[in-house]
C-alpha cells in the first residue's frame, strides 16, 4: 500500500500533488475464483493464529479441506503454510492420522526441501507428474509462504489449478532488523501526526506487520495466474480473511477482489462453488 510507503521514505510529502497510476491484470475476471472458508468440513474454526495454530482438531480439518478440494481440483494444487515448522507439524499430524494416505490416493504429494539445490529436482517430478499420460491423477506440492518456491517460481497452467493458503503469515516480531523498523516507523508517525489517533505510532506499526503479511500472500497467489488465459482458484483458510471491509482481504490486489469471490460461510458453499468452477 502507498501510504506504508510514503511514511517510510516520504513522510513530509503532500500526497495530494503525487500522482500515481496502477495497472490491472490481463485474465478474464470469470479465469480467477477466490474463496475465503473461516471453519473446516467438520465445522472447526480456522483460526491460525500463534496461539491456536498448533490445534490438532483444526489441522485436521484443514487436511479434510485440502482431501476434498483434490477430488475436485484437476492437475495441480499447491498449498502453502505459514512457515516450514508448521508445515512439519501438520503434514507430521495428517501422516500419524490417515490423512495424507487419503490426499496420496487423489493426487501424488511433493513438499518444498529446505535445501535449495533441491527445489530444482522437486519441481521437475512435480511437473512430470502433471504432465504424465499414464496417470492423469496429478499431484500436490505443499509449499511455504516466503519459501524457496513461492518467489520467483511459476505455477501456470495445469502446475496450479488451485493454491490453498493456510493462515496469515505475519513476520516474527522479534527479528531485530524488524523491531527497528517498527521503533523507526513509530517515530515518524509521531511526528507526522502528533495528535495521534488513526494515523498514530501503533496503528502505523499495526498497517505495516499487515502490509509485510499481505504482500508474501499476494505474491503467492500470482504464482499461479501467469498469462490471459490461465485460470485457478484460491481458498483462504482463515476466518481473518472473511470481510471485505476490514482485515486482510482488503489489501488483496483489486485484480483479485474484481474477480469472482465467494465469502464461503460453511464448507458446503466452498465445495459447490469449487465443482462449479472446474465444471464450467
Amino acid at each position: 500500500p502507498l501510504d506504508d510507503l510514503f511514511l517510510q521514505v516520504m513522510p513530509t510529502v503532500n500526497r495530494e500533488e503525487v500522482r500515481t497510476l496502477s495497472c490491472g491484470h490481463v485474465i478474464n475476471r470469470k479465469n480467477l475464483l477466490t474463496l475465503t472458508i473461516p471453519k473446516g468440513p467438520t465445522g472447526k474454526d480456522f483460526d491460525f493464529v500463534h496461539s491456536k495454530r498448533s490445534s490438532e482438531d483444526m489441522m485436521m480439518d484443514l487436511g479434510r479441506l485440502v482431501v476434498n478440494a483434490c477430488k475436485v481440483v484437476p492437475d495441480g494444487v499447491v498449498c502453502f503454510f505459514p512457515s516450514y515448522k508448521y508445515s512439519e507439524e501438520v503434514t507430521a499430524l495428517w501422516s500419524s492420522r490417515g490423512i495424507m494416505d487419503q490426499i496420496g490416493q487423489k493426487k501424488r504429494v511433493f513438499g518444498e526441501p529446505k535445501a535449495a539445490d533441491e527445489v530444482e529436482g522437486v519441481l521437475s517430478k512435480y511437473k512430470s507428474q502433471i504432465e504424465s499420460e499414464d496417470d492423469a491423477a496429478g499431484a500436490i506440492l505443499f509449499c511455504v509462504v516466503g519459501g524457496k518456491m513461492s518467489e520467483g517460481i511459476n505455477f501456470s497452467d495445469r502446475l496450479g489449478r488451485c493454491v490453498i493458503l493456510a493462515g496469515l503469515p505475519y513476520p516474527n516480531i522479534y527479528d531485530q532488523e524488524l523491531s527497528e523498523r517498527l521503533r523507526y516507523l513509530d517515530e515518524i508517525s509521531r511526528k507526522v501526526n502528533p495528535a495521534g489517533g488513526s494515523g498514530g505510532g501503533g496503528s502505523a506499526t499495526r498497517e505495516h506487520m499487515e502490509n509485510i503479511c499481505m504482500k508474501a500472500v499476494n505474491q503467492t497467489i500470482g504464482r499461479a495466474i501467469r498469462h490471459r488465459g490461465d485460470y485457478a482458484c484460491i481458498i483462504l483458510a482463515d476466518r481473518r480473511y472473511c470481510s471485505e471491509s476490514g482485515g486482510p482481504f482488503r489489501k488483496l490486489p483489486d485484480w483479485i477482489k474484481e474477480a469472482e469471490v465467494a465469502h464461503c460461510e460453511s464448507f458446503g458453499k466452498l465445495f459447490r462453488n469449487l465443482v462449479g468452477f472446474f465444471r464450467k
